[in-house]
């Protein structure tokens, strides 16, 4: 399959001028984004660029190899174009990570990788090995399918994670948050946590991860809600975001984005740039073409010559 994905490269709409974006400093040809979890063990990142996505997320890399949890652990919940996953940061661990990142050294500037772990050496370990392969790190601390990662929603223990990470990176730094609902005291808590981040050095934040969901058709009996469902409120948490952060971090978008008019309205509402994963599984290689195509449209339409400039409700196109 990834040599049939280098037919999409002169079609992909990424040239275009007017989707160059500035992601914490790292400079994208365009701000559609493939979210972590796709591509685990970083086996195929620099075939999927060529689709037309700005920038793709490896991992969830660990220090060492780790199984997952049991299957079955993925399920399609077809009417709504969402899916539930328990998989727990399956992979085969750093080292092998390592060794096929360095394979795609000429797309190191497009290329994040993201770390995990439950101990702070463990985590350190794996950005200080990895970062010299990659435009940027995301540390995730919110997979719900993983026991250990709690103990860094605690503000204290985040702030001396990110400190410690922050005392080695050489490449920005995201955050992957949890996400949270806007009626409970759990939004409080997490919107604490992303000033946490910011404050202790993190260049940006990812919001957020998939939402907890339990489900019998999982082998654990739980797991995380990603796609079409979650669009609504990931378009509210970035509105969240940047009314805390106001401007001073970066802010990448995941959750239930398919349509350029979506991508708008997120970039619109303070994002930099979004992420997809369960509308690529569901649309296919195409999508990040259409997007970045459609995208551009809009923004002619609307006279924006850049995407920097992206502001109100997009325009009506046919």
């Amino acid at each position: 399959m990834p040599g049939v994905w280098n037919a999409f490269r002169p079609f992909n709409g990424a040239r275009n001028s007017r989707l160059a974006t500035d992601l914490a400093g790292i400079s994208l040809p365009t701000p559609i984004g493939l979210a972590a979890g796709y591509d685990k063990d970083c086996r195929v990142l620099g075939s999927v660029l060529k689709l037309g996505f700005g920038f793709v997320t490896g991992g969830t890399v660990t220090l060492s190899s780790r199984p997952g949890n049991p299957k079955p652990r993925v399920a399609r919940i077809t009417d709504q174009k969402a899916l539930m996953n328990s998989l727990g940061f399956p992979g085969q661990g750093l080292e092998a990570a390592l060794k096929r990142l360095g394979k795609h050294r000429r797309q190191r500037d497009r290329i994040l990788v993201s770390i995990a772990g439950t101990i702070e050496d463990e985590i350190v370990e794996c950005l200080r090995r990895t970062q010299p392969l990659v435009a940027g790190i995301e540390l995730n601390i919110s997979s719900p399918n993983t026991a250990g990662l709690r103990i860094f929603h605690e503000p204290g223990r985040l702030r001396g994670l990110i400190e410690g990470l922050v005392a080695d990176k050489q490449v920005p730094l995201f955050v992957k948050l949890p996400p949270w609902p806007r009626d409970t005291d759990n939004r409080r808590d997490i919107l604490k946590l992303a000033e946490t981040a910011v404050d202790a050095g993190a260049d940006g934040l990812v919001i957020a991860n998939t939402h907890p969901i339990e489900s019998r058709r999982l082998k654990v009996g739980r797991g995380g809600l990603s796609g079409a469902p979650l669009f609504e409120h990931t378009e509210l948490m970035i509105a969240d975001v940047q009314a805390l952060v106001q401007g001073n971090a970066a802010i990448i978008a995941c959750g239930g984005v398919s349509t350029a008019e979506q991508v708008w309205k997120l970039m619109a509402s303070g994002a930099s740039a979004v992420q997809l994963y369960t509308s690529f599984i569901y649309e296919g290689p195409g999508l990040p073409s259409r997007l970045n195509r459609r995208l551009a449209k809009l923004m002619s339409v609307a006279g924006i010559e850049t995407v920097a400039d992206i502001t109100g409700p997009p325009p009506t196109v046919k």
